[in-house]
Formats: structure tokens, C-alpha cells, sequence
């Protein structure tokens, strides 16, 4: 289903791992979870020069998150979050870009972190911007 322009609900479906299976973005959080982060996603794409936004990793289920070593209040799980490569551009400057476009309130984000391969973005209720760096390779 077409969210935004550029973003559609199936770039954020579960992926199949193993024993577990894919499972689609649940359909009852898109209009208040998956539609207001793929409208910062849309700000981001366009002031980062309309590259295209690879979802990496969207929904997760529990078991899955748990299964891949996420965190264990993962906004993954509550499907507000979003692992994210841009193309052209490297994590390290998608990270800093994004950071300043919170900063300037251009975006409205309440977590940001950088990887070396992918950067994250989630649109939990935070009264400030909860940062973090990691080291995981894959998402």
C-alpha cells in the first residue's frame, strides 16, 4: 500500500529469518505510527537532494527483534522506526544531515543512531532527541 510518495508499507514489512516468517507492517499502526514516519522520511529524502531512501529493516515482530539481538524496547517492535541507507551518501554525513535537520526542527524525531553501514530513525514521544552510535554491521 502507498504511504508517501516515495514510501510504500511493504519496504517495511518483516523480512523472513529462519524459522521465522515475513510478516507485513501491521495494517492498524499505519495511518497513526508508519504514515508519520514516512513523512519525515519524505522531508529527509528531499533535503538530502532527492537521493532514493533504502528501508532496511521497518516492523519487527518480538521474536524477531529478539532473534537479532535488537534492543529490547526496540521502536521496531511498535513500528515507528526505520533503518535507512541513502543513495550516494554515507552513513556518517546522512547521520550529521539528519541531525541538524532535527535540530532546526525541520524534522520531528525522537531517535537517531549511526551504524556503520545504515543510520536508524524512529519517531518515538521523547521530550528530546535520544542519540546513540553502533557497531553492528547488519540491521
Amino acid at each position: 500500500m502507498k504511504i508517501t510518495e516515495h514510501f510504500d508499507s511493504l519496504e517495511f514489512s518483516q523480512k523472513a529469518l529462519g524459522s521465522i516468517p515475513s510478516s507485513e507492517y501491521p495494517q492498524q499502526w499505519i495511518s497513526d505510527r508508519l504514515l508519520p514516519l514516512c513523512i519525515q522520511l519524505e522531508i529527509i529524502r528531499k533535503e538530502l537532494g532527492e537521493n532514493p531512501i533504502t528501508i532496511l529493516s521497518g516492523y519487527r515482530s518480538p521474536e524477531f527483534n529478539k532473534t537479532i539481538r535488537g534492543a529490547k524496547q526496540s521502536q521496531h517492535i511498535e513500528g515507528k522506526a526505520a533503518d535507512i541507507i541513502v543513495k550516494n551518501i554515507s552513513p556518517k554525513e546522512v547521520h550529521e544531515r539528519i541531525l541538524t535537520l532535527s535540530k532546526n526542527n525541520i524534522i520531528k524525531i525522537g531517535g537517531l543512531g549511526e551504524y556503520p553501514k545504515f543510520v536508524h530513525i524512529d519517531i518515538r514521544s521523547s521530550p528530546k532527541l535520544i542519540r546513540w552510535s553502533g557497531s553492528r554491521q547488519d540491521n
